[in-house]
């Protein structure tokens, strides 16, 4: 049957920092750097790591004994639980949790002690922890947090304990989503040649989907040329999208025809907003608010159609009136594709001492350090729109020198540059942050706080990343939603 921290030994006989030589070996499980995860756990023949005297030792109490030496390895303790450290494991375990602390961390991004599951308070006394600063150049952690305690509704009395979280990372710079510019736009055709049948053809008109032909928001058409008749010439098509008017005119018999005009640019995406809030802490970290990605471009209007020339039957001009019609405008070129939008920022990580999230805390003789949040990554720049496609000439004469020529087809318009992300939010430093219930500060309580990471880069200032929170005692349910 197990037994309960109530059953003898008593809880006070059990405790180091209340006896001049080491407690009865019977008061729980005993851990040494230098002991093997095989032996029995006592302390003439300790554990190895406090993770297997925390799987074991619901047995023997629930109460830990640990060496004052370096522990890497997160610790995830339950309710009703007690690690005591600062024991000389050299000199009969004897406390020496005033002179040196039993030390606790874990790799890079990892919270070194979590507590959940099971029901009471748990006691850590003696406990050094800390949680590893991450450096900027260790880029498959960015945006992670340095977070050293985090207890989910299990209550925690911390005794000359140390909480030390390090510097966090910074979150990632926003990619661009393509190198090189967008699609450009293909060419205009040419318009067909003269004398070739009564009413001529223009040049086709050629489209850019962009690559997604299923979706028709992103494409550009050129418009198509004037048709070239006996007596007059017709007026090329507008390109689009949008609304301008751009095909060229065709001639008539007192006035030439007139090239299509280059379509509009498109317009430029919009900017991603900065991030901006405070975020969610939960047990297994720190997630931050999103920042947004840049939109695309619009894509280029398709350039407009050149004007058709008219025809005619006789000397220098085509031989016979069922082919007398003139040539056919060009084709414009259609308009390049929008640039894709630059992707947000990412949010810098938080150094945080300590989280208690729904959970009592009693803090005493503890010191509780943080570094220096994680700066925000900048948003990431658009793509360049496309270029526009060239207009295609006008149909050739052929032997008819007698005739002028039908005009060419407007440029299409350039792409729109993608919108650029908006900025990470910065990352926070706060010794203390809770929900619901505030940690009680009983005696001699120490904070050394660090500074806030500051936002990430946008397009413009109202687009950066809001900058981290630096604060010694921070109330979530006080600030969501800010």
């Amino acid at each position: 049957m197990p037994i309960n921290i109530d059953d003898d030994p008593s809880e006070d006989a059990c405790v180091p920092s209340k006896h001049e030589k080491k407690v009865d070996s019977s008061c729980g499980l005993w851990v040494s750097r230098t002991g093997n995860d095989g032996n029995a756990g006592t302390s003439g023949a300790p554990l190895k790591t406090i993770s297997k005297a925390l799987e074991l030792v619901w047995s023997r109490g629930k109460r830990v004994y640990v060496c004052a030496e370096e522990f890497d390895e997160p610790l995830l303790v339950p309710g009703e639980h007690m690690i005591f450290g600062g024991l000389d494991c050299r000199n009969d375990w004897r406390w020496i949790g005033d002179k040196k602390k039993t030390t606790l961390t874990a790799p890079e991004g990892e919270t070194p002690l979590k507590f959940h599951g099971g029901v009471g308070v748990s006691v850590i006394e003696d406990i050094h922890v800390i949680a590893r600063s991450i450096p900027p150049t260790h880029a498959g952690l960015a945006g992670r947090s340095s977070i050293a305690a985090n207890t989910s509704g299990i209550p925690v009395d911390f005794n000359r304990c140390i909480l030390e979280a390090g510097d966090a990372a910074p979150g990632a710079r926003g990619e661009a989503s393509a190198n090189g510019p967008a699609d450009a736009g293909p060419p205009g055709t040419f318009g067909n040649a003269a004398c070739t049948s009564a009413t001529v053809a223009g040049g086709a008109p050629v489209s850019n989907t962009c690559g997604t032909p299923d979706v028709r928001s992103d494409d550009s058409h050129s418009g198509i040329g004037g048709t070239g008749r006996i007596s007059t010439g017709d007026d090329g098509r507008a390109g689009s999208p949008g609304s301008v008017t751009n095909g060229g005119t065709g001639e008539t018999s007192t006035t030439a025809c007139t090239p299509g005009e280059a379509g509009v640019d498109g317009d430029d995406g919009r900017p991603g907003a900065g991030a901006t809030g405070f975020g969610s802490l939960f047990l297994d970290g720190y997630t931050a608010p999103l920042a947004g990605n840049g939109t695309p471009g619009a894509p280029g209007q398709g350039g407009g159609g050149g004007g058709g020339a008219k025809g005619g039957m006789g000397a220098l001009m085509c031989p016979f009136a069922s082919s007398a019609g003139g040539p056919g405008g060009g084709s414009g070129g259609a308009g390049g594709c929008g640039g894709l939008g630059g992707n947000a920022g990412g949010a810098g990580g938080a150094s945080i001492a300590l989280f208690a999230g729904s959970a009592s805390v009693y803090l005493t003789d503890v010191v509780l350090k943080t570094g220096r949040g994680g700066d925000g990554g900048d948003g990431g720049k658009g793509q360049e729109g496309g270029e526009g496609g060239e207009g295609g000439p006008g149909g050739i004469l052929g032997k008819a020198t007698g005739l002028n020529s039908a005009c060419t087809g407007g440029t299409g318009g350039r792409g729109g540059r993608g919108g650029q992300g908006g900025g990470g939010l910065g990352g926070h430093s706060i010794a203390i942050a809770y929900a619901v219930t505030k940690p009680s500060l009983k005696k001699n309580v120490t904070i050394e706080l660090g500074e806030a990471g500051t936002g990430g880069l946008g397009a413009a200032p109202q687009y950066n990343g809001g900058d981290g929170v630096a604060a010694e005692i921070y109330d979530i349910d006080q600030h969501r939603g800010q």
